[in-house]
């Protein structure tokens, strides 16, 4: 008798924690960018008149690739907010990582 009753009590100690566990949320993602690093990029996008090539994005594309796709899409964010030309930055900085090896922003991305 003892054994049935402490299989029911391990039973219903197990579902307990299953579902509080089933109510944590995930941390968003932040980006491990310093100001310095984004200022990298930010200055490269900033020169409208020039023509973005492998060579002139290599020291931001350096920065970018060790960042997980979550992340980069925060980091990304922050560039374009960090800028005032916005609009501009978002369509420069979808032609930087086109010509950055092995770094995919996401199709929809959104910046609050």
């Amino acid at each position: 008798m003892a054994s049935k009753n402490m299989t029911t009590i391990m039973a219903l100690y197990l579902t307990f924690n299953l579902v509080l566990l089933g109510f944590t949320s995930a941390q968003l993602p932040v980006c491990s960018l310093n100001q310095g690093d984004i200022r990298v990029c930010l200055n490269i996008l900033n020169l409208v008149n020039v023509t973005l090539n492998p060579q002139n994005v290599g020291p931001c594309c350096n920065i970018l690739s060790g960042l997980e796709d979550p992340v980069l899409a925060v980091c990304a964010c922050d560039i374009i907010n960090a800028s005032l030309l916005g609009g501009l930055i978002r369509l420069r900085l979808g032609q930087l990582v086109n010509l950055c090896p092995g770094v995919t922003l996401p199709v929809n991305l959104r910046c609050n």
